[in-house]
């Protein structure tokens, strides 16, 4: 210390440690930790620079904190320095020994002040200072930084190196021992707040991530409904991700997979979804979310696909793979290529994919992930007790990076040459980065995909349970129906006994008075044989008449008597079916077609312990081996107490089947095209509603015209369904005319005129004047209906042609029109509508089937462009109704053409 400068009083740095203690202790957060002390350390000391430098996993540094006096030396806050500016050798003295520097360039020496021996790691003298010089490349490097004199002191954490306070000034200056003293009290003090705040960040991390797993699991675990969506959208957000899905596995042969998706999955363009919704992180979870799917989709366990945006022939396939886009969980290669991968933890199926660029995945796969910029994806089985259930898939775009350098990382810099020169600033930017998954979002993920699969499994429990109640109180109810009937027939059959027995009575009375005379006593006879032969006839023919199957069984199961109907259930004669064994006949089987033993039998059990069985779902087989469902009740024949036998009563329910099968469809598609609408109407009235967009006109307005759009779209839709079936049932009368087709067909085209022209679409008409006999309304119906599906699936500056000409009926070509039936004459003449577009074509599977209710090519790009899937099937069916025919054709990428007949008026 030179002579000249003024000792500092004991009590001001007893009074500065205590400020700077108390700060540390009261504080929480380390960033105010760090710049307070720095701005204490620098005016106790008095020097131009005081700076906290943390280091980096690769050994390069970051300034984190910096107390500049009055702008003498630069700012370095926030600036990176490559690892070779301290090298390995100064970096293990920092840690090992806990070395000081003190460097005076004026004086061209450094002195050393190691708190632990290097050999023994005892500790030593903390006030041993040892001067020698200082290296030539270290003077160059401070006077590049402006720099005469500095101090560094490490500071550790946990036993590592996590970085210096540095004190730099821009003149020679001697370090005292006492300020030394007091610099690695603070650096001591700063390793204390340091572990106290990163206890502190590790507490919160794991108080958000029980937050986050309670509120998912509260989600999922509902007495009422299991939120998946709501589930899956939360925990996208907690995890820092771009969207995620859930795909659930069909659990039983003929169900339908399940996909949850949040964020654009294979929807559109995802890079496109990418830039709009930002570069990555918990931002851009927010605006995917906004943007991508938020409804549950429904697929045949034999799909490979997503669903993409399109009407009745839109053809957009967004991988390699037939048909549509990849449904990857069940693509072949993606069971083996998780078989490849290496999970996070032994015996854990979780899989975190940094880079899908670098992982081993089939092209096809690749290219979806590529094309919906996917980057990096966490994987995790959904498993309960050694059960696949389905995974839970959480994806991220990748990232630009920026980094600060002090000075350049870059050997071909000329600036990164000795002697170093210039620390000029020097902005380091990396395109499309991969982001790396953190252990504890990994195991965040882990936790939270155990709650999913414990909540999809109760789920298909409770589904379970729900249909065994709904199929046992079905059961007890058709019981119920059977214990009434048999009641009607017990009672009918004793009034029976009961008049038989009067009758027996009155014969046995009057054989009594006539005893004496035999030809009276015969005649007797022959009318009680009459009686009892009219008896079997009438019980004869009951078995003949009745619809349901009917056959006896003897204590064997062999059959003793069969009628007719059940005879021709069975596809054989009655007396064929007589003496032999009813088992190996039916080859009675299980509702999944597993054959019954003989001894699991229910009608066994009717044989041995007289129970009725009520059984409303089996299979019997016929004899040419074809196999048919039915309900039957077997019924014990008792005989003085013993069981000798049964009667079986079973019905084909193939026919109800089929109609319960097309009712619920047919329910089930209706429910899902009002349900979307009538969704989107109740969003966006809710946020009108409840005043969020109050300050947002524009907004409002949009969610106005969304509503009203949608409210059109559901008229649409309900008045599709009541004309197609009002025309179909026969109640709606064909107001039919005399009119002119080239009329027809000018108003239709001046109809849909407006609409072509916002679409730039040019409208082509070629007239004919023709006298036709039919409703002209819904011949132009038909004429708007085709011209605007042509319309809304051209390109703009493409051009849709109506046209007709008159042929007759054999000219027309039947193989198109297979299938369409028509009562045209085949010697009237016709005249041939045509329209024709040149839009993306319709492939030849789907030729036919677009004339049915509710099928389109593509269905989930009609709520885009405002088609109902019906308008086809009411076109078919008026030109139907005036005896015509309706058929397309089309070529795949060159357009379609759609074709109708209707009779010349004579």
């Amino acid at each position: 210390m030179t002579k000249d400068k003024k000792q500092k009083p004991i009590d001001s740095l007893e009074t500065l440690l205590h400020r700077m203690m108390n700060r540390i202790r009261q504080s929480l957060e380390l960033p105010a930790i760090l710049s307070g002390t720095v701005a204490e350390v620098r005016i106790f000391l008095e020097t131009d620079r005081v700076k906290v430098y943390r280091f980096d996993e690769d050994a390069s540094g970051e300034v984190v904190a910096e107390s500049v006096n009055r702008d003498r030396l630069p700012s370095l806050l926030g600036q990176h320095f490559p690892a070779e500016d301290i090298p390995l050798e100064a970096r293990e003295l920092f840690l090992k020994a806990r070395q000081r520097s003190i460097v005076d360039v004026g004086a061209q020496q450094i002195g050393l002040s190691p708190l632990d021996c290097l050999e023994t790691t005892e500790p030593l003298d903390e006030n041993d200072i040892r001067y020698q010089l200082v290296d030539p490349c270290h003077v160059e490097y401070l006077i590049s930084m402006g720099v005469q004199s500095s101090l560094v002191v490490p500071i550790l954490h946990r036993d590592q190196l996590w970085g210096l306070l540095v004190s730099h000034h821009s003149s020679s200056r001697e370090v005292s021992e006492r300020e030394l003293q007091v610099v690695q009290l603070v650096a001591d003090q700063l390793s204390i707040a340091i572990a106290q705040n990163t206890l502190l960040e590790q507490t919160r991390a794991q108080a958000n991530q029980e937050a986050t797993i309670n509120r998912v699991a509260k989600l999922l675990h509902s007495m009422t409904e299991m939120q998946l969506q709501q589930a899956l959208e939360l925990t996208v957000s907690a995890l820092q991700a771009a969207g995620g899905r859930i795909y659930i596995a069909p659990q039983n042969p003929g169900e339908a997979a399940q996909v949850f998706s949040y964020g654009n999955w294979g929807m559109g363009d995802g890079r496109r979804s990418r830039e709009a919704g930002g570069a990555g992180g918990a931002g851009e979870a927010g605006e995917q979310g906004k943007q991508g799917s938020r409804e549950k989709i429904t697929m045949p366990n034999d799909a490979t696909c997503f669903p993409t945006q399109g009407d009745r022939n839109a053809v957009a396939p967004q991988c390699s793979m037939p048909n549509t886009p990849i449904l990857f969980e069940e693509h072949p290669g993606w069971q083996e290529w998780l078989n490849m991968e290496a999970t996070v933890e032994k015996g854990k199926l979780v899989w975190a994919i940094t880079d899908l660029y670098r992982a081993a995945l089939q092209s096809d796969l690749t290219q979806a992930f590529c094309d919906a910029g996917i980057r990096s994806l966490l994987v995790i089985c959904l498993q309960y007790r050694q059960h696949i259930l389905g995974y839970l898939s959480i994806f991220r775009y990748e990232i630009d990076t920026e980094t600060l350098w002090a000075r350049r990382p870059d050997r071909d810099d000329p600036r990164h040459q000795r002697p170093v020169q210039s620390f000029e600033v020097w902005r380091e930017l990396k395109h499309s980065q991969a982001q790396e998954w953190k252990t504890a979002e990994i195991e965040l993920a882990q936790a939270l995909g155990s709650h999913f699969a414990m909540a999809i499994h109760q789920y298909e429990l409770y589904q379970q349970v729900h249909v065994l109640n709904a199929d046992l109180q079905r059961d007890i109810e058709e019981r119920k129906q059977a214990e009434k009937k048999i009641s009607a027939l017990n009672a009918e059959l004793e009034q029976r006994v009961q008049e038989r027995t009067a009758e027996l009575q009155r014969a046995n009375e009057r054989l009594l008075r006539e005893m004496s005379k035999r030809e009276r006593a015969l005649r007797a006879r022959q009318q009680t044989q009459a009686s009892l032969e009219r008896l079997s006839r009438q019980s004869e023919l009951i078995l003949n008449s009745a619809g349901e199957g009917i056959y006896g069984l003897n204590s064997q199961g062999k059959i003793t008597f069969v009628n007719p109907a059940a005879a021709r259930m069975l596809l054989s004669g009655v007396t064929e079916l007589k003496n032999q064994f009813m088992h190996g006949i039916v080859n009675h089987s299980q509702p999944d077609g597993t054959p019954y033993c003989w001894e699991e039998n229910p009608i066994r059990a009717t044989l041995e312990t007289g129970a009725v069985q009520y059984i409303s779902d089996d299979i019997f087989y016929r004899c040419d081996g074809s196999k048919f469902p039915v309900e039957y009740v077997s019924t014990p024949i008792r005989e003085q107490g013993d069981i000798v036998g049964a009667v079986v009563i079973f019905k084909d329910i193939t026919e109800r089947q089929i109609v319960e099968r097309m009712k619920d469809e047919f329910v089930s598609v209706v429910s899902h095209e009002l349900r979307t609408p009538l969704t989107s109407i109740r969003s966006a009235l809710g946020l009108l509603a409840h005043g969020s967009l109050n300050d947002q006109p524009q907004k409002s307005q949009r969610m106005l015209e969304i509503a009203f759009d949608n409210t059109n779209r559901l008229v649409r839709l309900i008045n599709d369904i009541l004309d197609i079936e009002r025309i179909n049932s026969g109640k709606v009368t064909m107001y039919k005319q005399t009119c002119n087709a080239a009329e027809l067909m000018s108003q239709a085209v001046d109809v849909m005129r407006a609409m072509a022209e916002r679409a730039e679409i040019n409208l082509e008409l070629t007239p004919l004047s023709v006298q036709l006999w039919a409703d002209s309304d819904r011949i132009i119906q038909t004429l708007t209906n085709l011209l605007s599906n042509a319309i809304k699936f051209s390109s703009p500056g493409f051009t849709v042609c109506l046209s007709a000409q008159v042929e007759t009926r054999k000219e027309i070509n039947t193989e198109v029109t297979k299938g369409i039936s028509s009562s045209c004459d085949p010697g009237h003449s016709n005249i041939l509508f045509q329209v024709k577009d040149q839009g993306r074509g319709i492939p030849e599977d789907k030729l036919e089937t677009i004339f049915d209710r509710f099928q389109q090519v593509d269905a989930s790009n009609s709520r885009h462009q405002g088609g109902t899937g019906l308008g086809l099937a009411i076109c078919r069916s008026i030109i139907q109704q005036h005896g015509g025919q309706i058929w397309a054709e089309s070529t795949l990428g060159e357009g379609s053409t759609f074709y109708f007949t209707l009779p010349i008026s004579n």
